[in-house]
């Protein structure tokens, strides 16, 4: 066979995408005769295509060799090097390219992609702009100019590109998957999904589409289909590890436990090297407990996880620096609901964290200098949670009160969804960053940027990514609030903001950092309010029974409470508990079981004693219902804050049990402000009694409601907390 027809051959099998038997083809070809080009061009797509890069730089190498430098040769030489990584070579390449081919698009797009994987991307904007004017009915170009407006957030210019992109092609792919990726950053869930799914659609094999459709539904709490998008995500990339990991995520976040660890553990197993999976398969925890043996078993098994993961934490690799924070996003959130000191294993994680990235990020780990002087500190405060919420209502203040003569204040606001109470907070702060879905490093480096004298994370523990960025070294100082009432066990963060009232004595043994002690509720907290009364009717509440509502999340509520509840309806037979469902079904599910097994002890029908109610209340029918219910039995290990809050608010009588950490004590200390120190109860007797007796009378619970709401100016919108923030912010920046 002479040589051209065996590289007609091998063409053909290149052209089906059988690319060991085309190079195979080509490599014969070019034994009788190694000078040809076309055959050495051909033989580096295929090497490329088939991820054989070593060898397909070669034989790009071998194509210029025996061609000379033409345009299509460099851009396939620097196409190879860029997939290896070898940035500064690859930018030679193309740039040699625009060179000979000023007026070609095609050259201008590779260089520009080069730019920004380099950082570059003011030069990759100039790149894409004059691509698209070397020939403006250039697709990828647009679609790639809009990704550099989107990277310098210019997000009405990313979508004007991408849409132009959409209107020379409407079937491209990419351009609908950008987006809908900019509607789902501007909190548009329906449009970015009718781009995600039309991506998909015209190209089944784009990954990050699926990914994105799944992350969608993920947020609109579909939690099946969010599933079936990472299972197709997984079948277009069987190899694609973040994919296998959001799947094995989300099956855990709906309590689909044992599954979510099978799923991480063989992920660990086939790629030992990958933190996320390693995280996963060694400190998963429960949302619900079926009893105090299983829970004191995940702790054990949490515990032994830590000292596996220390083990292998010089073995884990990342692809760049922004992927070592993306891969170290978790956050050990349950693992405070166990009720339990938990300061040795939150400071072991926090060691192992840093172990991990400051390798890799060793500039976020070095001390940060004070600014010399100044005539206001400049404090900063990062949250995933500036909006209608809980941590929204109870840290607002921290921001909208403090004094700007004295402070400069910085908002970092990681999440897409702008409230009200957003809005209230950047109007308020001297400088608002809103950064939904920025990169982790890209985060890190706007709050650098700004040399703040000291960085405030209200809430630390609910969020990974916050969590993950709290583990560097942003400012000389770095202070959490009680937003999750644990230690985060992060050698960085060097306070751990309080409230005195709320924490036992020998309160530092529990923290990693040092206390910081706030007066009563630690910020200045507005009475929730509900414009309207309601009716039980409005609610499908009984009206002939005493209603003792239990509204903690059923993941904060500790198997020790469940004979609480059950000893209190025995005692009361019109008693019946009012609890909200889960938004995961398996979590309702298991609690059920739990619940139902320890009335059943007492011969009580759970069918008729308890009441479960959809989550989904906005906050003014939650006040509302509180208005309409008589006895609110606050959680052992976790008691009320913010619900606690809402009930005293509506009047409604809190009975209490504090134990031994500041978690369990928040009602107490709410409660003996108000006066009303004999809803605190010191054992599981009383606190039984005395939920009866208030259940039962209704006089005494007439008597102490009002009580509580003449005296709600005791604990509500008080300044002296803010100030003694300010107190303690000058202090923490200057010591003496």
């Amino acid at each position: 066979m002479v040589p051209r027809t065996i590289f007609e051959e091998a063409r053909s099998f290149h052209q089906k995408g059988d690319y060991a038997r085309a190079i195979a083809m080509y490599e014969e070809a070019l034994r009788d005769d190694p000078k040809q080009a076309d055959v050495w061009q051909l033989k580096a797509m295929a090497e490329h295509q088939a991820g054989q890069l070593a060898t397909a730089r070669e034989s790009a190498a071998r194509a210029i060799e025996a061609g000379g430098e033409t345009v299509a040769l460099l851009m396939l030489e620097g196409g190879v090097l860029h997939d290896m990584g070898n940035l500064a070579e690859a930018e030679q390449r193309f740039a040699r390219a625009v060179a000979a081919a000023p007026n070609v698009a095609g050259p201008r797009v590779e260089l520009g992609r080069v730019h920004l994987d380099q950082g570059r991307t003011q030069d990759a904007l100039a790149d894409f702009q004059a691509a698209v004017s070397a020939d403006p009915n250039h697709v990828r170009a647009w679609n790639n100019l809009g990704i550099a407006l989107q990277s310098l957030n210019r997000l009405d210019d990313a979508l004007r590109a991408f849409n132009h992109a959409l209107t020379l092609n409407p079937a491209y792919p990419l351009a609908h998957f950008n987006v809908g990726r900019i509607h789902s950053v501007r909190a548009d869930p329906k449009h970015a999904l009718e781009h995600a799914e039309a991506a998909v659609r015209y190209d089944p094999s784009l990954v990050e589409a699926w990914l994105l459709i799944g992350d969608l539904q993920r947020g609109m709490r579909q939690g099946a289909k969010a599933i079936a998008a990472y299972e197709s995500a997984i079948r277009a990339a069987p190899a694609n590890v973040k994919a296998k990991n959001v799947h094995a995520e989300t099956l855990a976040e709906m309590g689909r436990i044992e599954e979510a660890k099978r799923e991480y553990r063989e992920i660990s197993t086939r790629v030992p090297d990958n933190l996320r999976a390693a995280l996963g398969a060694n400190l998963l925890l429960p949302q619900v407990y079926s009893d105090l043996r299983n829970l004191e078993t995940a702790r054990r098994g949490y515990a032994a996880g830590l000292e596996r993961l220390h083990e292998a934490a010089s073995g884990f690799r990342f692809s760049s620096r922004n992927a070592a924070l993306a891969e170290a996003a978790w956050t050990n959130f349950y693992l405070a609901y166990q009720g339990q000191n938990d300061r040795a294993l939150q400071a072991r994680y926090g060691d192992l964290q840093r172990r991990v990235l400051e390798p890799v990020l060793p500039e976020f780990f070095e001390p940060r200098a004070r600014r010399p002087g100044g005539d206001r500190i400049r404090v900063g405060f990062l949250s995933h949670f500036f909006f209608n919420c809980t941590a929204g209502r109870y840290f607002m203040s921290w921001i909208t009160h403090l004094d700007k003569s004295r402070f400069e204040t910085f908002v970092y606001y990681t999440n897409e969804w702008v409230a009200d109470d957003t809005r209230t907070i950047a109007a308020a702060a001297g400088t608002f960053r809103h950064l939904p879905k920025h990169p982790l490093y890209t985060v890190a480096r706007h709050v650098t940027g700004d040399a703040l004298d000291i960085l405030v994370y209200p809430e630390l523990g609910m969020h990974p990514d916050v969590f993950t960025l709290a583990g560097l070294r942003l400012a000389p100082v770095q202070a959490s609030g009680w937003g999750h009432p644990t230690t985060t066990g992060l050698p960085e963060i060097d306070w751990f903001i309080s409230c005195t009232e709320m924490e036992p004595t020998q309160a530092q043994e529990h923290y990693r950092e040092r206390l910081a002690l706030l007066p009563g509720l630690g910020t200045r907290y507005a009475i929730p309010r509900a414009e309207a009364t309601g009716s039980r009717a409005d609610f499908s509440l009984p009206e002939d029974k005493t209603l003792y509502l239990v509204p903690q999340s059923l993941f904060k509520i500790h198997p020790d409470n469940d004979d609480l509840v059950a000893r209190v309806l025995e005692r009361d037979p019109r008693g019946v508990a009012v609890m909200f469902t889960s938004p995961r079904d398996q979590v309702t599910a298991d609690f059920g079981v739990r619940l139902h097994q320890a009335l059943a002890r007492r011969n009580l029908s759970m069918e008729d004693r308890v009441l479960f109610l959809e989550s989904s209340l906005t906050h003014e029918n939650y006040v509302r219902l509180n208005e309409l219910c008589d006895v609110m039995l606050d959680t052992a290990h976790w008691s009320g804050g913010n619900t606690s809050l809402d009930a005293l608010a509506a009047g409604l009588p809190i009975v209490t049990l504090p134990g031994r950490l500041m978690r369990s004590r928040q009602s107490q200390a709410m409660l003996r402000a108000l006066g009303c120190d004999e809803l605190v109860t010191s054992d599981a007797d009383g606190f039984v009694a005395k939920a009866v007796e208030l259940g039962t009378n209704v006089d005494l619970r007439r008597s102490l409601s009002e009580r509580i709401l003449a005296n709600r100016g005791e604990l509500f919108e008080r300044d002296e907390p803010v100030r003694a923030l300010e107190a303690f912010l000058e202090r923490a920046v200057i010591p003496a």
